[in-house]
């Protein structure tokens, strides 16, 4: 008796699943992902036949990867691939890198990134985004027809990625003997290696003065060392590890200084994902999300917008990006009530806005002493949002970034 004979006799162990009719077995893979299919194709020959022939079954199972990062107009095509078996065979090993928002621990001002699939060269790739705006574009700065004596700063930001791809997978990427990834020299001999990062096990007890990223205010999947001797050489990490963190070695390279190239300036970063949940607004978090504040000298930053889901009315302005003085990953403004109004706005610059009390973060260099201030949030709309320093005199805008289009390929203005 052979293995597909055995999966028809139910009274002998066999499946019952391949009794089912073609059509509503065929609706029920369609459901499950990939991986899945790959461990079910290799069952017995009739659900490998099955799996072989209805491609429409694997474009199921790949369409969270090629839906979000192709524009909705757009149709869904498994090209420049054969098939949609195809594509998701052979970009297997990096289907975890799915599209989606991740930021990094560099320095003191941090990194963000966006990673998508690309239709045209049909790899995973990730750039890195940057806030770029020019003050001789804005409005001069107006004052506030309620107080002649604070000025309101306009602020009309564009986002910018990286020319190149910082990390790319492709069906010809491999790992090199030290289980990292390298990718292609920059034009300006810049040299990066991707690594996987190990994440701290739910059962280890996490200290706040430990040293992780992402820092323990910032909701996450997983958590990983911020830190090492080592410069994390000789670690042996399992690739399945972790689906949130990686780390990019980075340096620069001489290649043709001599026989041996020169390395220099080597550092490494240390990368997590933003959950999808923390920058996706709904009608009872409405302002969650990731928007770009106006930072003055510092230039535009990103701030993620976080509405914790045992306080809908609190909201915390994370650092995604930050600066020499408030750094990535610290507080720069917290509202402890939203449903507290201090007061409907009357003047022209936004009629019928709502402001609430909040506090703003300020530091010195080097985030030296740090120190919370009273200051106001004032809710313009669901995409704009305008920050009063009381003590500053000063009123700072914040948008948000459609971080859908940024996905699909666009530059995420609203």
């Amino acid at each position: 008796m052979t293995v597909d004979e055995g999966c028809l006799r139910p009274e002998i162990g066999g499946c019952r699943l391949l009794e089912l009719p073609f059509e509503i077995l065929a609706h029920i893979l369609s459901k499950v992902d990939g991986r899945t299919l790959i461990a079910v194709a290799a069952t017995c020959r009739r659900l490998h036949s099955l799996l072989f022939d209805r491609d429409d079954i694997w474009r199921s199972a790949i369409s969270p990867i090629i839906r979000p990062s192709i524009p909705t107009s757009s149709p869904m095509t498994c090209a420049p691939y054969k098939s949609y078996r195809d594509l998701f065979t052979q970009l297997l090993p990096f289907t975890w890198f799915d599209p989606g928002i991740w930021h990094g621990n560099r320095d003191l001002h941090g990194s963000i990134y966006v990673s998508r699939y690309n239709p045209q060269s049909g790899h995973l790739e990730s750039h890195e985004l940057f806030c770029v705006y020019d003050r001789q574009d804005d409005a001069p700065q107006t004052e506030w027809s309620i107080n002649p004596s604070v000025v309101i700063q306009n602020f009309s930001p564009r986002i910018e990625k990286s020319q190149a791809a910082i990390l790319k997978f492709t069906p010809a990427t491999q790992y090199d003997k030290n289980h990292e990834v390298p990718q292609p020299l920059s034009p300006r001999g810049m040299a990066t290696s991707f690594m996987h990062a190990v994440s701290i096990s739910p059962e280890r007890v996490v200290y706040p003065q430990m040293n992780l990223w992402p820092p323990l205010h910032i909701p996450a999947a997983e958590r990983t060392r911020n830190d090492s001797p080592t410069g994390f050489r000789g670690q042996i990490v399992k690739r399945s590890d972790s689906k949130n963190l990686f780390r990019l070695r980075r340096w620069i390279s001489f290649v043709h200084a001599d026989a041996f190239g020169v390395i220099m300036g080597e550092r490494v970063e240390t990368i997590a994902r933003v959950l999808p949940e923390l920058y996706t607004p709904s009608a009872e978090y409405p302002l969650r999300g990731i928007w770009i504040g106006d930072y003055e000298s510092h230039g535009g930053e990103f701030i993620l917008f976080h509405q914790p889901q045992q306080d809908k009315n609190r909201l915390e302005a994370i650092k995604l990006t930050g600066d020499p003085n408030v750094p990535r990953g610290e507080f720069t403004f917290v509202v402890d009530d939203l449903s507290h109004v201090e007061r409907v706005a009357t003047e022209t610059e936004w009629p019928g806005a709502r402001i609430v009390a909040a506090q703003g973060h300020t530091a010195a260099l080097n985030f030296m002493n740090s120190t919370f201030s009273p200051t106001q949030l004032i809710i313009i709309n669901e995409n704009m949002v305008a920050h009063y320093w009381i003590n500053l005199y000063r009123i700072k805008v914040y948008r948000r970034v459609d971080v859908a289009d940024l996905l699909a390929g666009g530059n995420g203005a609203m």
